[in-house]
């Protein structure tokens, strides 16, 4: 998962934490160590957001959040991958080529509300990494075949919807 996801979650998207919560032990979500700097980052505009007070906003996000996601260190993905996903995703937000060098070193769909990263996805088909929203979380959890999950991605995003 993206800083975004996380972010949307603290605010109390419905969708999204009814999603996160059910998940919570069934799923393992991982996310490189950056997640836990610019969700730091994000606190006080979460708090603006939602009419609460920052710390209060830090609770929510290290006692319901953080403890089910599996940092991992940008330094353990082999530096052929990390330049990889640096020269993919640079022109379309330097700062998360972390999220997606992670999914690529672990073979695995990188969670998402970025279009840009959506769509960069699709458009490459899905040759170096796997972007999906929350609709294809859903899907996934719902049984449906990661190919399936694609199609409807690349249908979505490759448009620019």
């Amino acid at each position: 998962m993206d800083t975004n996801i996380a972010f949307s979650i603290l605010i109390g998207g419905v969708r999204l934490r009814r999603l996160f919560l059910t998940m919570r032990g069934a799923v393992t979500l991982v996310a490189p160590r950056r997640i836990i700097e610019e969700v730091e980052k994000l606190v006080p505009r979460a708090a603006e957001y939602v009419g609460a007070e920052p710390q209060l906003m830090r609770e929510i996000y290290n006692t319901i959040i953080k403890p089910y996601i599996e940092v991992v260190n940008e330094e353990d993905i082999p530096e052929s991958i990390r330049e990889e996903a640096w020269r993919l995703v640079h022109n379309v937000d330097p700062d998360d080529w972390p999220f997606v060098a992670l999914a690529m070193h672990l073979g695995v769909p990188l969670w998402t509300g970025d279009r840009g990263l959506l769509r960069l996805s699709a458009e490459t088909g899905f040759r170096y990494f796997t972007a999906i929203d929350t609709e294809g979380v859903e899907m996934l959890l719902e049984g449906a075949p990661l190919g399936e999950v694609r199609e409807r991605m690349k249908k979505k995003y490759e448009a620019g919807i």
